[in-house]
């Protein structure tokens, strides 16, 4: 997929109030991530060691980043004074490779050399489907690791609405209802959708390759955030102990990594837009990040509708709706 073919497309679909869209591949990508997403799937070459995450948009990106982070960083830094996700927005420490691939700034953090030190291998982010990785990615002879997250998509559609009306809304600009929302979502016209064929796609490639992929339910972090903490780092190769101070690294990483302390951070509280993103303010990463909001915002209809779509799009997997 050349840069030169992707701006040759005429644009397919609008998003929310006017943003265009291409449909490649049967995945939907805004129009103004197009030249970053072609350059990173035809440049970009992994590292033996390389951690990929990996989320479509609203699932639970911003903790796991998070999470991962102060995981292979547990280490570095005891004082509570010194942990950098006090100092930068989680979005700052792990750049989003579709979206500022380009950026000086994301091609000196791929050109740095972690290889030399003990703290942490590369550590990068990408809302791409599996299909469309890079080939260098996805190829059998590469050992790099990705860590995907799902989540419900009835919280998935409301959380997107009340970010998206943040981004693309304005004072003159009046909010897309949650009707038209829900229409978008389900008929899979949303950045890096369909939703269902996303997340599908991950969770196959975690059964064929499960050294390689992790796959993540944004729910079951919320209920056993201990049990599933340990096994996201046993996948990173930072296992933590069975002992009490296990227990107690566990504990700390949990608390450092908690949405509601990074909400509270002074860096996060900002409507400033993020260095390499400036359209995204900091702020509107962290809203509630709880299980079972939509409840608050969908008409029973609606609700309906997405589950039987789901019903629909999972029947050919082991996964459903009450996995969720």
């Amino acid at each position: 997929m050349a840069s030169r073919e992707m701006k040759e497309l005429p644009p397919k679909e609008v998003f929310w109030h006017d943003e265009k869209m291409h449909q490649i591949d049967g995945f939907w990508y805004l129009d103004s991530l197009m030249e970053s997403i072609a350059a990173f799937r035809s440049q970009f070459q992994p590292r033996t060691d390389d951690i990929l995450l990996t989320s479509i948009p609203k699932t639970g990106t911003t903790w796991l980043i998070a999470l991962c982070h102060s995981i292979l960083h547990r280490h570095d830094n005891e004082e509570e004074e010194e942990d950098s996700l006090m100092k930068m927005n989680p979005h700052e420490l792990v750049p989003t490779m579709d979206i500022s691939y380009l950026t000086d700034q994301v091609q000196e953090h791929l050109k740095s050399d972690h290889t030399t030190t003990t703290t942490s291998p590369r550590f990068l982010h990408t809302h791409l489907p599996y299909s469309c990785l890079p080939e260098a990615v996805r190829s059998a002879g590469s050992s790099c690791k990705l860590v995907h997250v799902a989540r419900n998509p009835k919280d998935t559609v409301v959380s997107m609405w009340h970010f998206y009306n943040k981004i693309f809304g304005s004072e003159t600009t009046p909010d897309v209802t949650m009707e038209s929302a829900v229409e978008g979502f389900c008929g899979g016209v949303i950045p890096y959708g369909p939703f269902y064929e996303h997340v599908v796609e991950y969770w196959e490639e975690s059964r064929r390759r499960p050294e390689k992929v992790l796959f993540l339910k944004y729910e079951e972090l919320c209920r056993a955030p201990n049990e599933h903490v340990r096994r996201l780092a046993s996948f990173l190769g930072k296992p933590f102990g069975s002992d009490e101070d296990g227990d107690a690294e566990v504990e700390k990483v949990l608390w450092r990594s908690s949405l509601n302390r990074l909400k509270e951070l002074e860096v996060n509280k900002s409507d400033e837009g993020l260095e390499l993103a400036p359209i995204i303010p900091k702020s509107s990463f962290f809203r509630k990040g709880t299980v079972g909001g939509w409840k608050n915002y969908l008409t029973p209809q609606m609700a309906h509708r997405i589950d039987l779509l789901t019903e629909q799009k999972l029947q050919d997997t082991i996964l459903s709706l009450d996995d969720f």
